[in-house]
C-alpha cells in the first residue's frame, strides 16, 4: 500500500499518511464517473501514473493511478511528512519534518505543477516512489478506515485510510526518512501490484 511510501519530486518529499481511494466509472465520487475525458485520461493509464488535477482553480491535488490500464482507479494523497533537501521548503512556507495536512496543501508542498500530470512515478528523472515502508515501521503501526470526506456521491463507503503516527515515530521519522532519500531506492516496476493494495477493499 502507499501509506509510508515516499513520494518524491526533485530535492523535496512527502511520506504518505493518509490517503482516499477512488474507484473507476462507476464511482460516482470519482473523477472517473462516466469514463474518459481530457480532463482524467491519466487516470486510465498503468498503474504508477502520476494524476495531477487543479482543485477550486488555485489547489494542484496528485494522486497515483492503480490497477490497470483502462480501470481508472486512483488514490488521492491527502497527507504526508514533507522531507527536502533544497530551500524550496522553507521558501514555500513549509517546515521540514512537518505533517501536513490536505491534499492542495500537500501539492503545493511537494511541488506538484498540472504538467506533472501524467508522469510515469517508474521512470521519471524528477518523481519517484521510494519504499520507507519498513523505516516508518508501518507494520506495527495502526491505521485507521474512514468514509472519504469532501465529496457529495458515494460518500457511505469507507475508503480513506490514516497512518497513525506515534510520537517516537514522528520524531524519528524525517530523519529515518531522509536517511532513505540519500539512498534513492526507487520502487520497483513490479509494486504497482503493490500499490493496487491500497484500493484492494474497491468492490468488496
Amino acid at each position: 500500500m502507499l501509506l509510508g511510501m515516499l513520494m518524491v519530486n526533485g530535492d523535496t518529499g512527502v511520506v504518505v499518511t493518509e490517503v482516499e481511494a477512488y474507484g473507476g466509472p462507476d464511482d460516482q465520487a470519482s473523477h472517473a464517473y462516466g469514463g474518459i475525458s481530457r480532463r482524467n485520461r491519466s487516470m486510465f493509464d498503468d498503474g504508477g501514473t502520476l494524476y495531477v488535477y487543479l482543485s477550486y482553480g488555485i489547489h494542484r491535488c496528485i494522486n497515483v493511478v492503480t490497477g490497470s490500464a483502462g480501470d481508472g482507479q486512483a488514490v488521492l494523497i491527502r497527507s504526508g511528512i514533507v522531507i527536502s533537501k533544497s530551500n524550496y521548503m522553507a521558501d514555500a512556507g513549509f517546515i521540514r519534518g512537518e505533517l501536513v495536512t490536505g491534499p492542495g496543501r500537500l501539492g503545493k508542498a511537494i511541488d506538484a505543477q498540472l504538467g506533472d500530470d501524467g508522469v510515469d512515478l517508474f521512470n521519471s528523472s524528477s518523481w519517484k516512489l521510494l519504499d520507507s515502508r519498513r523505516l516508518m515501521q508501518v507494520e506495527n503501526g495502526s491505521v485507521e478506515r474512514s468514509v472519504r470526506v469532501g465529496i457529495s456521491r458515494s460518500r457511505e463507503f469507507e475508503w480513506r485510510f490514516q497512518m497513525i503516527i506515534g510520537a517516537n515515530l514522528r520524531k524519528a521519522g524525517p530523519k529515518i526518512v531522509r536517511d532513505t532519500f540519500s539512498m534513492g531506492q526507487r520502487s520497483p516496476k513490479d509494486s504497482s501490484s503493490t500499490i493496487t493494495d491500497c484500493c484492494s477493499s474497491l468492490g468488496q
